[in-house]
């Protein structure tokens, strides 16, 4: 065989490999690869399509967690592992000393007693009613206040207020209070990390709100002045001049000028030229004058 033939005949092996393996690249291996490569471009797309959601999601649980992380760092509630009635009477006995008194020197008043344990497994609660409550609205405020903000997690679940009003037989003012009713619920956990608290600490009570209690008229007045009180209804005016009174009180001459105190009220006007005094008084919410005159006895004749 010569040389041209033989070199002509492993040119056309060559081509015929290099062309096979052409069509095979091409028609098989390339094709193949192209669907994979369209494949894994569609999922790159999805994710692109999906990443602001994503994104969104992930921002959301970073925000919740570090909501979570603060709102548990600066808890001031300790939940103790368990609970008794000695404990909780002792805890709202201090209640009551933080409460203080009223000016009636009274202080916050209650029948407590145990009604039961309520357990959720990991946490639970014991309930407790205060029956026969009483109490003036400041010195409640205060109680109620306590039991909300204080170390210990309570829950008042109800409470019923009902208003009296009492004459003092000492100083014959209308005593006002509120009687009330009260579900309690005292938490404990078998959780460690709420067993204590880190801030923790002493409350500083604010101003008590007004007072929704208070009538603007009082039910319940008195009938009869205190000793050392000026009576306007036992007044007989005896002398009268420009800007003062002379009034006889219980067989006691006394000076009345403007302005001056009497049970419930003061005097508002002098009138020399109509001889009398007049007084604003202040009943239980209810405010009227009342003029007191000279009483000018007739003198009689002999004959």
């Amino acid at each position: 065989m010569s040389f041209k033939i033989r070199n002509t005949i492993v040119l056309a092996v060559v081509f015929v490999v290099i062309t096979g393996g052409g069509l095979f690249y091409w028609m098989y291996y390339q094709p193949k690869q192209l669907k994979a490569a369209e494949t894994e471009i569609a999922a790159i797309e999805r994710e692109l399509v999906d990443f602001p959601q994503t994104l969104s999601q992930v921002e959301e649980l970073t925000n919740r967690l570090a909501d979570t992380k603060r709102r548990y760092d600066s808890r001031s509630k300790e939940i103790p592992p368990f609970d008794i009635t000695s404990q909780t009477y002792a805890y709202m006995s201090k209640g009551i000393d933080e409460a203080g008194y009223s000016r009636d020197n009274e202080f916050v008043r209650f029948n407590m007693t145990f009604e039961g344990t309520r357990n959720f497994g990991a946490y639970g609660f014991n309930v407790y009613q205060l029956t026969e409550g009483e109490a003036a609205f400041e010195n409640l405020y205060k109680f109620i206040y306590y039991l909300e903000n204080g170390s210990r997690l309570y829950k008042v679940n109800w409470v019923n207020f009902e208003t009296h009003e009492a004459v003092n037989p000492d100083t014959r003012e209308t005593r006002k209070w509120i009687a009330f009713q009260m579900e309690l619920h005292a938490y404990f956990t078998s959780i460690p990390e709420l067993h204590t608290s880190l801030v923790a600490k002493s409350l500083t009570f604010t101003q008590s709100p007004f007072d929704p209690f208070n009538p603007i008229i009082l039910q319940t007045v008195a009938t009869e002045p205190p000793e050392d009180e000026l009576d306007v209804k036992a007044l007989d005016v005896r002398a009268v001049l420009p800007g003062k009174a002379f009034v006889l009180h219980k067989g006691e001459l006394i000076v009345l000028h403007l302005g001056d105190k009497v049970w419930r009220g003061f005097v508002s006007r002098i009138s020399p030229s109509e001889s009398k005094v007049e007084f604003t008084l202040n009943e239980g919410g209810i405010t009227r004058k009342v003029e007191k005159k000279m009483v000018f006895e007739k003198a009689t004749q002999k004959r």
